[in-house]
């Protein structure tokens, strides 16, 4: 059984924003605990994904919320972001904003003929 490439799934987030924005705040919530975070003061970054299937079918849309708590001079700011991206559930739950290669068994194949055009097999 395959899983789901938590790298690629990260990066597909919102097209490769999501990723970006973690990127950034897990820097900028490092830093307000090293410049603010004397004390009990501590930085917080939250990831989470909720997941609602869309119609009946095999898609969902996978909202990422980020939310983050960093340390100030006089207290803490607060920030929450939530991205929707609609994705696919392939084979054993594999999800990507690609449609799953489809298997022989039963489902459709995409395969190569002499000539290079893809041909439902």
């Amino acid at each position: 059984m395959s899983d789901t490439n938590v790298n690629d799934f990260i990066g597909e987030q919102g097209g490769g924003v999501v990723e970006q924005k973690l990127a950034h705040l897990l820097s900028e919530t490092a830093l307000a605990t090293v410049l603010h975070g004397i004390g009990k003061k501590v930085g917080k970054l939250g990831v989470e994904f909720t997941f609602t299937q869309v119609g009946e079918n095999d898609q969902v849309i996978v909202s990422a919320k980020i939310s983050q708590s960093k340390p100030t001079k006089r207290g803490k700011a607060t920030m929450i972001d939530s991205t929707d991206t609609p994705m696919f559930v392939g084979k054993g739950g594999v999800i990507s904003v690609n449609p799953p290669k489809e298997e022989p068994s039963g489902q459709l194949t995409l395969a190569k003929e002499k000539d290079g055009i893809p041909r439902i097999g």
